[in-house]
């Protein structure tokens, strides 16, 4: 329970973290009240490996108000003057006391992301706690009111037509469909260690330094663990292999990002470079005559999740060593022109064959912890006005394209990236036949309304799962049909292995199932925009109750974890929203869902 007056955290909490906060730097001794203030956010142990989007709603108010009161109090502190070591040593006791994280964990994660914050703070003097906060955690208790964030906008070719009308018409699948194969998330953890704590309390556990715990039960598995641990190399190579095997003719792979474990408070660009050439040469053994299209996850940077965004000349804050490695690594697949952007900023675009284009974004600048967004925001516009003016040239070529990102839209991306996304494709909805993400580890979709007018559906975004089992979900991948001439998805399929049964085999490979066909499953008549939003709406009545269950329940692979524990009728709506949410101030269509949920 939280003290009043600071159930929602207003300012008169960030006032007093304030005053309490320079009274402890002044006099060296941190008071009673402070530590009551502390202890009145801190954070459970579960919360720790929560994303922000899975917060609570009750938890967002805490959340909000440690980052205004605690890093408010940082940030000023540092524009008085307190040198890089004293911010350091304060910003990780702080991080400690409020259980964001184990000591070392906190000063590990400190230590690698101080350095591009402190530039950030000593070079926007008039940069605004509330606006980091609300850029960081874009919910109601932090709203963004600051045109320096909101103002900047791409420009849109002015002869698109009004939507009048849900996207509609994708056929049925048929025997000449294409067929893609999407790995995604492999999150390959070479520190992974069989029989090692997987009850760590680390964003990243199973590893060779958190030793072998007494509890048997609390030992990593051989094939992956569904706590809070990453995929050992036998079950990438198994994942990527049993996908080459079992798909022979499939025509190309969507590799989605993600290679890098969740290590993140001990990161180096030369740990990654590692990882991602192990992969990468994986991928390259496995599918020697497939084309694979392969875009940067969150975790491939260095610190995690921090894309610089051109704007700054320091090397050591510089994202070209991966943007050089990974225009040498996918140069075999790609066509030489797509080298200049991949070098400039990690994304480009290759026309497949004749009338069919694959567009691979590095959204993951967008990324709400991506600091640089903090530094110039204005600068998320160039690659979104280059995204544009492809698919305007696609468009006038008669064109289809197909979009990869790692991040989803409505996932964790900045809210006016989100917004100005989403001009693009309403503009292009009908050149844009697919997109394809990952980053969430969950077999979700995401479907796109009108701006203006949120009853038409305009777009579908597939979602590939991942390969690793953290947090709670099987390993999967997904295979997509494809029409040959309209380039829509016609179905899919998801194929996983139960991660438990695998377990209880160390010496034998695990046994893939194909999880479902997504039309035979739902009864579809098509996957068009038009055609999901129809299952959507059943979704959202009571008679749908049982459909949405069973959409859970492939959402997280049918995992033996999350299945013990359950999702109720409060959760399954909040996963029904998570499939019409893509900007995170936009809460119309969510809103009407569940006005209809109970009936």
């Amino acid at each position: 329970s939280y003290p009043p007056p600071y159930h929602c955290f207003p300012v008169e909490f960030e006032a007093e973290v304030g005053r309490e906060f320079r009274a402890w730097k002044r006099d060296g001794v941190m008071s009673t009240r402070f530590r009551e203030l502390i202890d009145s956010v801190r954070i459970s142990p579960e919360e720790r490996g929560y994303e922000l989007r899975e917060l609570p709603t009750a938890r967002e108010g805490p959340f909000c108000g440690i980052c205004r009161g605690f890093g408010g109090s940082l940030l000023e502190f540092r524009r008085e003057g307190a040198t890089r070591e004293e911010v350091f040593e304060t910003a990780a006791e702080l991080c400690a006391m409020l259980d964001l994280q184990a000591p070392d964990i906190c000063r590990g994660l400190i230590n690698l992301n101080i350095d591009p914050i402190l530039y950030i703070i000593d070079n926007r003097p008039e940069l605004p706690i509330g606006s980091v906060c609300a850029v960081v955690f874009q919910s109601g208790a932090c709203d963004l009111n600051d045109e320096n964030f909101s103002s900047w906008s791409v420009d849109i070719d002015p002869n698109g037509t009004p939507v009048t009308a849900s996207k509609s018409g994708t056929a049925q699948r048929g025997p000449n469909d294409l067929k893609i194969v999407q790995i995604t998330d492999l999150h390959f953890d070479p520190n992974y260690r069989t029989g090692y704590n997987a009850d760590c309390g680390a964003p990243a556990c199973c590893r060779e330094s958190q030793g072998i715990p007494e509890n048997p039960a609390a030992g990593a598995g051989p094939w992956g663990d569904y706590r809070a641990c990453d995929t050992p190399w036998n079950a990438v190579e198994d994942i990527i292999d049993r996908a080459a095997e079992d798909h022979p003719d499939a025509d190309f792979i969507y590799h989605t990002g993600d290679i890098i474990d969740h290590g993140i408070w001990e990161t180096s660009i030369g740990y990654n470079v590692r990882s991602i050439n192990q992969v990468i040469q994986k991928l390259r053994t496995s599918f020697p005559d497939k084309p694979v299209y392969n875009i940067l996850g969150n975790h491939e940077a260095h610190p995690t999740n921090v894309y610089e965004l051109g704007e700054i000349s320091r090397p050591d804050f510089s994202t070209n060593w991966l943007y050089h490695l990974s225009a040498d690594l996918w140069s075999a697949w790609l066509p030489r022109a797509t080298e200049q952007t991949i070098r400039l900023g990690g994304y480009y675009t290759a026309l497949v064959r004749p009338g069919f284009r694959v567009i691979a974004l590095n959204n993951n600048d967008c990324y709400t912890f991506n600091w640089w967004i903090l530094y110039q925001p204005d600068a998320l516009r160039n690659q979104l006005q280059w995204l544009h003016d492809v698919l305007l040239q696609a468009e006038r070529a008669g064109e289809k394209v197909h979009i990869l990102s790692h991040l989803p839209v409505s996932s964790d991306c900045f809210s006016v990236w989100q917004r100005e996304y989403r001009r693009v494709l309403e503009r292009f909805r009908d050149t844009v036949s697919a997109q394809f993400h990952g980053h969430t580890h969950k077999d979700e979709f995401n479907v796109f309304y009108a701006a203006e007018d949120p009853q038409y559906a305009v777009a579908v975004a597939w979602n590939g799962g991942s390969g690793t089992a953290h947090t709670n979900v099987n390993p999967n991948y997904v295979v997509y049909y494809v029409n040959p001439e309209t380039y829509e998805v016609t179905d899919f399929e998801s194929y996983a292995y139960n991660l438990t049964a695998a377990n209880l085999e160390p010496n034998q490979r695990p046994e893939w199932f194909r999880m479902y066909s997504f039309q035979e499953e739902f009864g579809l008549s098509d996957l068009s925009p038009a055609g999901i939003d129809e299952l959507i709406q059943r979704l959202g009545t009571p008679d749908g109750r049982e459909e949405l269950q069973r959409y859970w329940e492939y959402k997280v692979k049918l995992a033996d974890a999350s299945l013990a524990i359950g999702c109720d009728e409060s959760c399954l709506l909040n996963h029904l929203c998570e499939i019409v949410s893509n900007q995170a101030d936009d809460n119309r269509k969510c809103q009407e869902l569940s006005d209809a949920f109970f009936g």
